[in-house]
């Protein structure tokens, strides 16, 4: 099927409400970037033959500030068939293992100390290996090692294949919650929980779909954050307020050049960093909230 990408500026306040639109309107994908700071990058992919989306018909408060500024066709290319066939098992941290491999290879042999996760690359949503990704799970596996995991309620925000879900319950997590703005990422994360054996919850949608707080069970004791700050800065305090007294939160995704910026955002809403990871260009924060009282 020949595809088209579609090019679009997005306010950062109207990114997630533009890509439920352009979901709506038959995108068969979606890649969000970082532009100026204020703006974000989205281009989606369509069908050749399909009609570019009217954003005036969208009724979208805010829209006449979207500008869309272009589009080409794109070259069929299954970079998926490309990383598969040099796909391997790769170590992260000190104690797991990710491969990448589809479920009908052979089983890998897992180095005594290191513990199993499969991911097989079959969508856009990462196996791991990012340098982002390995360090929010350096990050936990951390925390899990401080003994602050044991027996925890985990939400993933912007989950993907859910690796980090996925990790904190291997790390004694007594329960995790997965979601993902993008409708594929359950499906993939779900069938990696059958792959896995492991069963975080998954959904598709936003932050607001969760109970709101105050009320008790939409407090968890951690949060867990590997996306891009232009991405959830807006809802920032809102997860914050999903955040128990004393709970912790990894955020990763920063680019180290920010990464003074980042905290002093979150120490505005009365997180304190507890360690840090840096990856060449990237920086990840293990943050705490102050426990009632302190």
């Amino acid at each position: 099927m020949a595809e088209i990408r579609r090019h679009y500026l997005v306010p950062a306040r109207l990114e997630e409400l533009f890509a439920a639109e352009l979901w709506a309107a038959g995108t068969l994908g979606l890649e969000i970037k970082p532009h100026d700071g204020e703006r974000v990058r989205i281009e989606a992919y369509f069908d050749q033959a399909s009609p570019e989306p009217d954003l005036g018909a969208m009724g979208l408060e805010g829209a006449d500030e979207i500008e869309s500024v272009g589009q080409e066709p794109v070259v069929p290319v299954d970079w998926l068939a490309r990383y598969r066939e040099n796909a391997r098992p790769f170590p992260v941290g000190r104690r797991l293992l990710l491969d990448p491999r589809e479920p009908d290879e052979p089983p890998c042999e897992v180095p005594p100390g290191r513990v199993l996760l499969r991911l097989p690359a079959r969508s856009a949503f990462g196996v791991g290996s990012h340098e982002s990704t390995r360090l929010a799970l350096e990050l936990l596996e951390d925390l899990a090692e401080d003994g602050g995991l044991a027996g925890c309620s985990a939400l993933e925000i912007g989950a993907g294949t859910a690796v980090l879900s996925f990790a904190a319950l291997l790390f004694g997590a007594r329960s995790a919650i997965a979601f993902d703005l993008d409708p594929g990422a359950p499906i993939h994360a779900r069938d990696n929980s059958r792959l896995n054996g492991l069963f975080p919850l998954h959904f598709a949608g936003r932050l607001a779909a969760l109970i709101a707080p105050p009320h008790p069970k939409s407090r968890f004791d951690l949060l867990l954050l590997n996306v891009l700050p232009e991405e959830i800065l807006a809802e920032l305090p809102d997860l914050v307020e999903r955040l128990a007294p004393g709970g912790e939160l990894i955020f990763s995704g920063i680019l180290a050049e920010r990464g003074d910026e980042i905290l002093g955002r979150v120490a505005a809403l009365g997180l304190v960093e507890r360690g840090r990871r840096i990856a060449n260009e990237w920086i990840a924060f293990r943050l705490a909230r102050a426990a009632d009282g302190a």
